[in-house]
């Protein structure tokens, strides 16, 4: 009887040894080691630059997307005549990452008058890493579309246009 405790309890500090050793996969997620979460900060936005009195009126504005590094490892990025409500309540912004690939959706609180207007937003995206690619995608939430495919330098600076919905 003896020998059938002292096995039982081998074997249940064996079992405890295996559970404590085995199970969570948090050091061995190499791709993510050493690199520091994506973020978007100092989001800002312009008041209405010029409006169309209804969605129908044939007001054209051109966007695009200045961008430059003014932070070592991060980069501003301007969408130029972002086009929103004329009572947008507040514009925001958030940021998905995804391996490489970096979305950037725009929204707003509210859309509460039958008119548009051109804005102009800013933010900074980072720490990104010196010498790797990237895919960027900006919009509006739930239509975003990729605006470049760049490989990042802390020198970088330029305009990427919008990609036309024409085919």
């Amino acid at each position: 009887m003896n020998m059938k405790k002292y096995i039982l309890c081998l074997s249940s500090v064996m079992i405890c040894v295996l559970c404590a050793c085995g199970g969570d996969d948090d050091n061995n997620n190499a791709s993510t080691e050493g690199q520091a979460n994506i973020e978007l900060k100092d989001f800002a936005n312009s008041g209405c630059k010029s409006y169309a009195r209804t969605r129908t009126d044939d007001e054209t504005w051109v966007e695009s997307f200045e961008y430059s590094c003014i932070h070592e490892n991060y980069l501003y990025v301007k969408h130029n005549n972002a086009i929103f409500n004329c009572c947008p309540g507040e514009i925001k912004a958030d940021i998905n990452v995804v391996d490489n690939t970096i979305t950037i959706s725009e929204w707003s609180t509210e859309d509460m008058c039958d008119c548009i207007c051109a804005y102009d937003l800013s933010f900074e995206i980072g720490p990104l890493v010196e010498g790797k690619s990237y895919i960027i995608s900006i919009g509006h939430r739930g239509v975003e579309q990729q605006i470049a495919e760049f490989t990042f330098r802390n020198s970088m600076s330029g305009v990427w246009g919008v990609p036309s919905s024409k085919p």
